[in-house]
Parts: structure tokens; C-alpha cells; sequence
């Protein structure tokens, strides 16, 4: 009797644990903030979306690189997670010192915002960065005025505002030491991410 007893509680225990857990995820829990599962015309759950890695990103790395004809230090390469990275060195990007975009880096981002006629799902990730020299909020300041910049630019190139997110990471996120002048003059640069999600 006392064994049935047992078992019984412990299957109202387990019963009671596993509908809470339904419940939570059903109704907006950690895996799907949104609340219930989303669904297809046919009732078929709907794929989250996805990053992935377009067909034409070869093509698209080498116009970039064709494009670089003053020969800048623009840097190309895919990251693992299936995005494609351009680097503007700040530099040569910028004139001086300030968030005014050099002429000579357009052609450049012609090349970045034509990719965007090709794809309805590509996407971009704008980060500016800056060296560790100097007043640390200047620093913040500067690599979001210069990220800011390439937007604006790519926006006039017709891409859509809706498709570009901004980052500014100060000096936060270096590629060398700040130690010496050639690590922050590699510091110094705008990180640019494509990226397709479906």
C-alpha cells in the first residue's frame, strides 16, 4: 500500500514538473520568447531564421578586393559563422583623425552596397573601433561617429536602414597590442559583416 502510494505521488510529481514545463514554453518560455509556435499555412512549424553563407560570396569578395584600387589595406575573409568580414583600415578609410569618410574608400563601398541589390536577405553589421590612446569615452565616441559614416554612405548607396545595425566598441576589441604604433594604427578601423538570414 505504501509503495503504490509513493509511486503514485511521484507520478503526479513528474506529471505536474513536465505540464509546467509545456506551459512555459508555450506560452513565451526561454526557447520561444515570443509565446506558441509558429506555423505555416499547411501547419507545419516554421524554421527560426537562420544565418547562412550566399552562393556568390566568392564573387562578391572579389569585386571587393577589385574595388580596392588605391590599394587601401582592405582586408576580406569569411568568419565561421558563415558572414564575410571587410576591414577599413581607419586610416586610410578616414581623413585625419575624424569621422569624414575618405573619398578614395567609395568605390569600396560601392562595391558592399550593390551586393545588397543581388540579395533580399542579406544584412550588415557595421562596427567601428578605435586605438586605447586617449580619453576612453572620445575613444567610444569616435568609432561610433565612424561607423555612423559608413552607414550614412551605404544608405545613400540605397540600402536600407532596416537592413544595417551599428556598433561602436571603442577600444575594447583590439586586433594587436596598443603598445606600439603600428598595433594602433590596426586597431584603428571599421568592421563591416554580411550576412544573409532566411
Amino acid at each position: 500500500m505504501k509503495l503504490s502510494a509513493l509511486i503514485r505521488a511521484l507520478v503526479m510529481a513528474t506529471a505536474g514538473l513536465l505540464l509546467s514545463a509545456c506551459a512555459s514554453f508555450g506560452n513565451g518560455g526561454v526557447d520561444n520568447p515570443g509565446g506558441g509556435i509558429a506555423v505555416d499555412t499547411s501547419g507545419l512549424p516554421v524554421m527560426q531564421r537562420s544565418v547562412t553563407t550566399p552562393s556568390n560570396w566568392n564573387e562578391l569578395i572579389g569585386q571587393i578586393r577589385a574595388s580596392d584600387t588605391q590599394n587601401l589595406g582592405i582586408q576580406v575573409n569569411r568568419v565561421r559563422d558563415g558572414s564575410l568580414r571587410v576591414i577599413l583600415p581607419g586610416g586610410t578609410a578616414f581623413r585625419g583623425g575624424s569621422a569624414r569618410l575618405n573619398n578614395k574608400m567609395k568605390p569600396v563601398l560601392n562595391a558592399v552596397a550593390g551586393a545588397f541589390a543581388e540579395s533580399p536577405y542579406l544584412r550588415i553589421k557595421v562596427v567601428g573601433h578605435s586605438d586605447s590612446q586617449g580619453d576612453p569615452v572620445t575613444n567610444q565616441t569616435l568609432s561610433i561617429t565612424r561607423a555612423t559614416a559608413v552607414v550614412n554612405y551605404l544608405i545613400q548607396r540605397n540600402v536600407k536602414s532596416v537592413l544595417i545595425e551599428l556598433e561602436g566598441r571603442g577600444s575594447i576589441d583590439p586586433l594587436m597590442s596598443n603598445s606600439t604604433a603600428q598595433g594602433r594604427a590596426v586597431n584603428r578601423r571599421v568592421e563591416l559583416y554580411l550576412y544573409e538570414i532566411r
